[in-house]
């Protein structure tokens, strides 16, 4: 996919806003302990939400990256990053049609550290997708007026969102149709696998996807980072060898079952150029 700027004034107010709310579900740590907790998710809702009730939505689920939590993103519920501006613009200009957005934590209580600690992190992001498929989209589908199927659904997210992302596409894909990681790689062999290890990163996904009772035909990869990005060179190398394999075939239009790499010139490791992959994203992310 070619990178394209983003257009000028999409991350300025809009003058048809969508809202921002809260919303909690119950789920568990997903270790051997298996301990109840209660998690808070902050959720998008387009412009228009209230006054068409009957309408349903795709759902978009956006995964912050190390050290954050579910008001990253958004910058809590006052909005105070330009994610919610660039998500209002591009529906009132009509660069995508009206969507949900849902940005929950892979971080528990009780494993805080995982705020400071790579190892702790990943730990944590190998087992959210089952906290997703258990609890998040069950919980979403039943608030809110979403489209109740996995062509409807896509998963993102940036840096250690983005490994949280292959994970879903190894994990959860029966669930979710489109996965977009964000200047990330995946972890499943070991730290910064996708530059050490991509065979072997690439072996891993593959065969995790493959006990799915999924079609890759029925999938989407669409993959972003820049060429300044710190993990530029892991993604790099790991989305070369998984185009090899061609499972997901290198595609420079989205289409289904296929993988579209975008690299932004001058793309350093932040959440400005995310707004920008986002943006590109938006068109492709549901069936």
């Amino acid at each position: 996919m070619k990178y394209m700027p983003l257009p000028a004034g999409m991350r300025e107010p809009c003058a048809a806003p969508g809202r921002l709310v809260e919303m909690t579900y119950p789920t568990q740590t997903y270790d051997d302990a298996h301990t109840p907790l209660t998690k808070r998710a902050l959720v998008y809702l387009p412009h228009g939400y209230d006054a068409t009730p009957g309408r349903r939505y795709p759902v978009l689920y956006l995964m912050h990256g190390g050290g954050g939590d579910e008001n990253e993103v958004f910058g809590g519920l006052e909005g105070k990053t330009a994610l919610k501006n660039v998500l209002d613009n591009a529906i009132a200009c009509g660069h995508a049609a009206p969507f949900i957005v849902v940005a929950p934590t892979y971080t528990v209580k009780g494993m805080e550290a995982a705020r400071q600690s790579i190892e702790v992190a990943v730990k944590l992001t190998h087992r959210f997708p089952t906290e997703l498929v258990n609890d998040v989209i069950p919980a979403v589908d039943a608030a809110f007026r979403t489209v109740p199927d996995r062509r409807a659904r896509a998963f993102s997210g940036f840096s250690m969102g983005a490994e949280t992302t292959w994970s879903v596409a190894s994990d959860a894909l029966t669930h979710v149709w489109c996965v977009a990681p964000l200047s990330g790689d995946y972890w499943a062999v070991a730290l910064k696998g996708g530059a050490d290890f991509p065979e072997e990163t690439v072996d891993a996904l593959l065969n995790r996807i493959a006990r799915q009772p999924v079609n890759p035909v029925d999938c989407r990869i669409l993959a972003f980072t820049g060429d300044k990005d710190i993990a530029c060179s892991a993604m790099q190398t790991m989305v070369q060898s998984l185009t090899r394999r061609n499972v997901f075939p290198l595609n420079d239009a989205p289409a289904d079952g296929c993988l579209t790499w975008c690299l932004k010139p001058d793309g350093w490791h932040t959440y400005d150029d995310c707004w920008e992959y986002l943006w590109l994203a938006i068109p492709h992310l549901w069936g």
